[in-house]
């Protein structure tokens, strides 16, 4: 029975890892995406301020 109760908590340990990992690399995400929701604010509230200076978003590269 023993090697039962180390198997399950091994395998309780290996999930508990991988949704910690998980979350993390989601935060990362998120964050990474919200800095880029706001470069793109940015752009857009520059260009509209400046009607000489049009930015098109879609052919940007």
């Amino acid at each position: 029975m023993l090697i039962g109760v180390e198997y399950v908590v091994a395998a309780y340990g290996i999930w508990v890892c991988t949704f910690a990992v998980y979350i993390l690399m989601t935060k990362r995400r998120m964050r990474i995406a919200g800095q880029t929701v706001e470069a793109i604010k940015q752009r857009v509230s520059e260009s509209s301020d400046n009607p000489d200076k049009t930015v098109s978003i879609e052919n940007q590269d």
